[in-house]
Formats: C-alpha cells, sequence, structure tokens
C-alpha cells in the first residue's frame, strides 16, 4: 500500500507538471531508480541529449507504466493505481510531445520493461524514440506479441544497440524504422581528461544472474597477478534510492575517476566497458551469460587499438591483460560516438 500512494503522489505531481504548462513536452520513460551507476550514466546522458536538441521542451520523467486494462475491477477502482496513471496520462499528454523510451535491457524475456512501451503505443501515436536496447526474446507466444505490437508503426524509431539485437527486430518489425545505435553512454568517451597516476589493475564484476563466470573463477584470475594492486568494484552501488537522486552525478564521476587510476581494468559489465573508454584506461572484456557484451565490444573500431579488447576465456584475459602491464603506454581515446553517432541523431530522426 505504501508504494502505492508513493507512486499516486507521483501521478499527482506529474498532473500539475503536465497539465499547467503551455510547453511541448518530452516523455522520458522507463527512467530508472535504482543504483545502478550504468543506467544512472544513461539517463544523465540521455538528459543531456534531450536539453541540446529539444530546446525549449519540458521534460517530464517517469518509470515503468502497466496498463491497467488487464486487471481491470470498477471494485477497485479507487484503489488502481494504473488506472489512474492512465486517465492523468490521457488528461496531461498532448499530440505534438515527444515520447521518449530510456535504453536498457528491457526486450528479453526475464524483464517486463518493454511492457510500458507496448502500453504507449496502444493508447497513443506520439512520435516514440526508444533509445538502444538490447533484443533478445526466446519464448515464442513474447516474439509474436513483440512483432504484433512493435511491427509496422510509423510513429516509432526502435534503436538497436548491436548487430544481432538490429537483425533480430528487422526480422520480425516489419516497417518500423531500425537505426542500429551505440549505448548512449558512450557519447562521453574522449570529452574528458585525467592525469592521475595509473596503477594495478580494477576488476570491474558484475553479481547477477547475466554473469557467465562464478565470483570463485574471478577471484583466481585476481590471484593470478601476484602483488601488484587489485580491486574489485560493481557499477551496482549498495546505497538507497534517496541518496542516488541526490548524488547521481557526482557517483558517476567518482567511479569513472577511480578507473582513471588504474593501468587496466577487467570487466564483465559493458558499462564497466564504457566506464573505462571514458577514463582512456585499457580494458579486457569477458563474457556475460548472453551477446551483450561480445556484441558491444565491436562498436570499437580500430582508432581505439589495444585499449578495448575482448577474451574468450580467463586465460586469454590473463594473457591479453599481462601484455598491457608489460606495455606500459598510454593512448587516450577519441570522441569517436560523439562525434559519428549522438551529435548527428536528432538530424536522423527528422
Amino acid at each position: 500500500m505504501k508504494s502505492e500512494l508513493k507512486r499516486l503522489l507521483q501521478l499527482i505531481i506529474i498532473f500539475f507538471q503536465g497539465f499547467f504548462t503551455f510547453k511541448k513536452k518530452v516523455w522520458l520513460f522507463s527512467v530508472p531508480s535504482h543504483p545502478n551507476l550504468g543506467d544512472q550514466a544513461q539517463l544523465m546522458c540521455t538528459e543531456k541529449w534531450i536539453k541540446e536538441n529539444y530546446n525549449g521542451y519540458k521534460i517530464i520523467e517517469m518509470g515503468h507504466l502497466l496498463s491497467p486494462f488487464p486487471r481491470f475491477n470498477m471494485k477497485v477502482l479507487a484503489l488502481n493505481v494504473d488506472f489512474w496513471q492512465h486517465i492523468i496520462l490521457k488528461m496531461v499528454i498532448r499530440k505534438d510531445d515527444v515520447f521518449i523510451g530510456h535504453s536498457g535491457y528491457f526486450f528479453v524475456d526475464h524483464h517486463g520493461g518493454w511492457y510500458s512501451y507496448d502500453y504507449l503505443l496502444r493508447y497513443w501515436t506520439n512520435k516514440f524514440i526508444i533509445l538502444p536496447q538490447t533484443v533478445n526474446f526466446y519464448a515464442p507466444v513474447v516474439k509474436q506479441r513483440f512483432s504484433e505490437d512493435f511491427g509496422n508503426k510509423s510513429n516509432l524509431t526502435l534503436l538497436c544497440r548491436d548487430e544481432v539485437s538490429y537483425n533480430y527486430a528487422k526480422e520480425v518489425l516489419g516497417t518500423t524504422r531500425l537505426l542500429l545505435y551505440p549505448d548512449i553512454v558512450t557519447s562521453l568517451i574522449g570529452t574528458r581528461e585525467y592525469k592521475n597516476p595509473r596503477d594495478g589493475v580494477l576488476f570491474c564484476m558484475r553479481n547477477d544472474i547475466e554473469a557467465f563466470y562464478s565470483p570463485a573463477d574471478i577471484d583466481s584470475l585476481m590471484q593470478r597477478f601476484g602483488n601488484i594492486r587489485k580491486e574489485k568494484v560493481d557499477t551496482t552501488l549498495q546505497i538507497p534510492e534517496k541518496e542516488m537522486r541526490s548524488y547521481r552525478d557526482q557517483l558517476i564521476d567518482t567511479m569513472i575517476e577511480k578507473f582513471s587510476t588504474f593501468e587496466v581494468v577487467v570487466t564483465d559489465r559493458y558499462h564497466g566497458t564504457i566506464f573505462s573508454a571514458i577514463a582512456s584506461t585499457p580494458v579486457v572484456v569477458i563474457n556475460s551469460a548472453d551477446h551483450k557484451l561480445s556484441s558491444g565490444v565491436k562498436w570499437f573500431p580500430k582508432e581505439f587499438g589495444l585499449n578495448v579488447q575482448f577474451a574468450n576465456s580467463l586465460e586469454e584475459a590473463y594473457q591479453k591483460t599481462s601484455l598491457i602491464l608489460e606495455g606500459k603506454e598510454h593512448m587516450d581515446n577519441l570522441p569517436y560516438f560523439k562525434e559519428n553517432y549522438w551529435d548527428k541523431l536528432f538530424e536522423r530522426l527528422s
């Protein structure tokens, strides 16, 4: 009940934000509240991109949405927050407002985040841009629904963040506009300079169902580097949501600054890869449970040299990391993704 009352209060605030303004609005949906710095960095970069390209628009942010109608019940209408969400959105969304869907790993069987976008496509025809997604459905019934609800939509542009996702979507979505696009956090690569002394190996490792290697395997790999400086971190922090909201940009900057103090990073997180590239710290990327990492590193062209490498095994990761440590060479990364993709997206959407 407490969470429902919190959502209802948020809806009342959104009503006043949307109803009492004459500005056009950009609605940013499925924004994260959890303390995952990768997702929060996406939000930070998305807000920046919107402000740069939709000057004069009011930005309204919402979390994941659920359609009220599959479980609509007149007897509990007054307590159905999803129903009131629908009513309020119908009152405040105007036809020239723009919808933007937060980037992520929503289009997979084990994540229900894509239901928000499904719901919006069912009840509104506003211009809709879904920022880079991994698309990886398995269950036939889910594939079918994805094809029916997202296919042949003239108002929708879906950005896919790897070739596997792009080819999958291209096969099932008909005339819906698709763009193959890197993660928006790559827009920060080459825009910052770090002069910290660099020493040792940072292991940026996930601890969830998407991990391919066990913690024991990673600990064994770390031990092979002997007495040199070593540290293990994750981009998901153990902090309250309120702290994340209050200090988001500072927490992201602090994490990237940490990456810049190491000679090399080993990671199974895609945003660990991107944070390394922002810090111009060479990174050796190892497998996660699906194609996200192996496909994601293909975005980095030859201009990045040995600064981004993929290892097919932990033995290969050890060899590549050891060579970087021996080399003692450093190269700052260029703003390749900002210049070739994110500075050009708004024009491509026109």
